[in-house]
């Protein structure tokens, strides 16, 4: 069938729309039978996120330690993520004891100028899992960028309850790369056009558009922009449709890195306990969690700026994502770091430009977690 998308003002987006293939997928819950649920810390195996406070960092500067933890920390508690920068806008993120060859990464900007940041390439060296990052300005050239970046790496299934936890890597033609799927269901993505790609992940659904994604562009050579255009959920499916896009905003095949969480934070652990999500045009909606009972809220704040406030969960160290909705070219940042006031989060502000580096209204998707 297929569906016109709403814009954000509300009028009907006829430059595009998605075909949606009817797909019969028989999720294999039978081979969970007589398998012994993990403990809740199980999954995932290595995780960790950071914040890169400085675009121009020396080299081996610590990332901000006040917006970076990782799983490594039971373990090696002293150990910190560093980062040196290898090119204009080009870093080297080391996650410490966090090594993995089936993990998926995020990043997102952080920066008052039109900016993107993209994931270059990711690999384990050693006892560390390395995140490549590339940073852009508006027209494709490489620039200087603040971001925020987590990595997660997963395997097992959850017990039985509301949480569901999935992630892809996958190649410009649709081939999984890395893939993860918290009941042992499996994921599938498929390209359905140029830049433009269906991901099934099998078992995770609800009757209703529950928890958040998050997409992130991957490129070795050329710059790319990832956002998810439409989601559904159907049958116990979560179905994603992936746009991606050259720097002109038209669309391009990519790479790309796409997460889905449900009342579990973006990188998949518990604890930590205190996390908040939400997708931009649901508040209220299932998609709208706070795992304090707090009720996030989303002022404008200017044009296609936006004022986030996420009550009781701002504790300790802490990150955010944000992934852009719809089927524009535009793109969602940071337009600065968010910050804690008592126990409630402050991200001041998304921020979202259109291909040509213009300020501009748009949807999107917004996770946060601490560390506790």
């Amino acid at each position: 069938m297929s569906v016109l998308i709403r814009s954000r003002a509300g009028g009907t987006i006829a430059r595009r729309c998605l075909t949606l293939v009817a797909t019969t997928v028989l999720v294999a819950t039978t081979a969970l039978a007589g398998v012994t649920a993990p403990a809740q810390a199980a999954v995932p195996d290595r995780w960790g996120f950071a914040y890169l406070q400085t675009p121009t960092p020396a080299p081996g500067t610590i990332l901000d330690t006040s917006r970076q933890w990782g799983g490594w920390k039971a373990t090696m508690p002293a150990a910190w993520a560093t980062v040196d920068q290898i090119g204009l806008g080009r870093y080297r993120v080391r996650f410490p004891g966090t090594a993995s060859v089936n993990g998926a990464a995020h990043v997102t900007a952080v920066d008052n100028a039109p900016r993107w940041c993209q994931v270059f390439q990711t690999y384990p060296s050693g006892a560390f899992q390395i995140v490549e990052v590339q940073c852009y300005r508006p027209g494709g050239a490489p620039d200087n960028s603040r971001f925020v970046v987590d990595y997660t790496s997963a395997s097992g299934v959850l017990p039985p309850g509301p949480a569901a936890f999935g992630y892809v890597k996958a190649n410009p033609v649709g081939g999984l790369m890395s893939s993860y799927n918290s009941v042992g269901a499996g994921n599938v993505v498929t390209q359905l056009g140029t830049g433009f790609y269906e991901v099934r992940l099998n078992g995770l659904g609800t009757a209703l558009l529950d928890g958040n994604l998050q997409a992130t562009a991957e490129h070795p050579n050329l710059p790319r922009r990832c956002k998810i255009a439409r989601w559904i959920s159907s049958g116990g499916i979560v179905y994603a449709y992936v746009f991606c896009f050259d720097p002109a905003g038209a669309m391009a095949d990519s790479f790309f890195n796409l997460t889905y969480h449900r009342q579990r934070p973006i990188f998949g652990a518990v604890p930590p306990t205190q996390f908040a999500y939400l997708w931009s045009p649901a508040l209220g909606a299932p998609s709208d969690f706070n795992s304090a009972g707090g009720v996030n809220t989303i002022m404008v704040s200017g044009v296609g700026q936006y004022l986030v406030t996420l009550p009781l969960v701002g504790f300790r160290m802490t990150t955010v994502q944000v992934t852009a909705f719809g089927t524009t070219p535009d793109y969602c940042n940071l337009q600065a770091p968010w910050a804690l006031s008592g126990s409630t989060v402050l991200v001041r502000n998304v921020i979202c430009f259109n291909a040509a580096g213009t300020q501009t209204p748009n949807n999107f998707f917004l996770t946060y977690s601490s560390n506790i």
